[in-house]
């Protein structure tokens, strides 16, 4: 009965967002292999594989997408160095495979030649005998998305099991990354894995305001993993991000969340003891273009996968508005009032942009982009030492 009710509306909100066709956005590699004195450039993504040759399959690959204006020079080789120093410090099961590093330069108007000046520099500070194999994309500003793609392209051509990649403004527990890739494995290296995402507020009134209301509005057994850290496996990879989703991490929960399970989120996982660390919020404004993405994203999402999926990540999406999704639970009225008034204010807004995407479809005039919302601030809080709740990682039932 409410798959026959809201069919129309998930039909014209899937007409509401026609986003351009186009070809991916061209490639060029610069190549660094361990203990090399020299690099190899100009490689389309293509070629990559062909050139650095067999022995990586088993392995994985470590992404940071960023792009030329996001920072300079220094603070890009401040974070690879942060990447080397989890990549040095691994549990034996996954420091015996091969690794590769890449990192996706994207550039706009004429920092073309500054993008592959900048990867040619990050190759050199890992070319020490015993780190991973370098590789660095460079790209015509395309979105992060797009920026992933090409590093699932390469990883397939390697062989690779699985691919993690990184946000460029968060900071790491010790071992992180390898206690991220070993909980991979030992699960089978199949669906998804991600750090705890630790947040800190940046110091706006707005984002403190912002930061306790996420205390409060999240589920901590509803969690799935974050593209700040995570890692996907060699299936995922080789299907890739249709160029219809912007956000990774949303996209990916959709595509293995299993609506008839009593875990509807068993085949991703958050490692409660790998812990990363970000700023959140910023200026009202700011904090208003970054909730109406998600939101424009969430309906995308809704609209464009079965009716039961969509389903079950609407109660899960908006749990504790009942009745349209399961009450609060377990931490007293008070809490679940808290929680439902937040939540009334998530589904009007959402509704708001939801029937703006189904009416733009009904009359034919379509949104053609969600367009990023950065954070003008870009700093990295410092780590903590304050525990990540072990709820995150129980695999509750939903």
């Amino acid at each position: 009965m409410i798959e026959v009710m809201t069919r129309p509306v998930r039909w014209a909100i899937r007409r509401g967002y026609q986003p351009a066709a186009g070809d991916p956005p061209p490639t060029e590699c610069v190549v660094v292999r361990p203990g090399a004195s020299g690099s190899r450039s100009g490689l389309p993504v293509s070629a990559v594989a062909g050139e650095l040759g067999v022995g990586f399959g088993g392995g994985f690959a470590l992404v940071l997408p960023t792009y030329v204006a996001r920072a300079p020079l220094s603070s890009h080789r401040e974070t690879v160095g942060e990447l080397l120093a989890q990549l040095a410090d691994l549990p034996p099961t996954v420091a015996a495979r091969p690794r590769v590093l890449v990192v996706g330069m994207q550039w706009r108007d004429d920092q073309h030649d500054e993008a592959i000046e900048r990867l040619e520099r990050l190759g050199e500070i890992t070319a020490s005998g015993g780190g991973p194999t370098f590789v660095g994309i460079a790209m015509p500003q395309a979105g992060k998305s797009r920026m992933l793609n090409a590093a699932f392209e390469l990883a397939t051509g390697l062989g690779l099991t699985g691919v993690a990649w990184v946000d460029d403004d968060v900071t790491f527990s010790t071992g992180c990354i390898g206690r991220l890739l070993e909980d991979f494995l030992e699960r089978g290296a199949r669906g998804s894995a991600g750090a705890s995402k630790v947040p800190r507020p940046n110091p706006y009134a707005a984002a403190r305001l912002l930061h306790r209301g996420k205390h409060i509005t999240k589920t901590p057994k509803f969690g799935y993993p974050h593209g700040c850290c995570m890692v996907v496996d060699a299936e995922l990879v080789a299907r890739g991000i249709p160029d219809r989703y912007t956000c990774e991490d949303d996209y990916f929960c959709f595509a293995l969340l299993d609506p008839r399970h009593e875990n509807p989120l068993h085949r991703t996982h958050i490692v409660a003891d790998a812990a990363c660390y970000h700023l959140t919020g910023g200026p009202a404004g700011e904090i208003r273009h970054r909730v109406n993405r998600s939101l424009l994203t969430a309906a995308v999402l809704m609209s464009d996968f079965p009716a039961e999926v969509a389903g079950r990540y609407w109660r899960m999406y908006f749990y504790g508005l009942w009745p349209l999704a399961p009450a609060a639970r377990g931490h007293g009225l008070r809490f679940a009032a808290k929680k439902w008034l937040l939540k009334s204010i998530h589904f009007v807004w959402f509704c708001h942009v939801a029937l703006g995407l189904a009416a733009r479809g009904i009359v034919g005039r379509p949104r053609r982009e969600i367009p990023w919302s950065a954070y003008t601030r870009h700093t990295k809080p410092a780590a903590s030492p304050l525990p990540v709740s072990p709820t995150i990682s129980r695999g509750e039932p939903a």
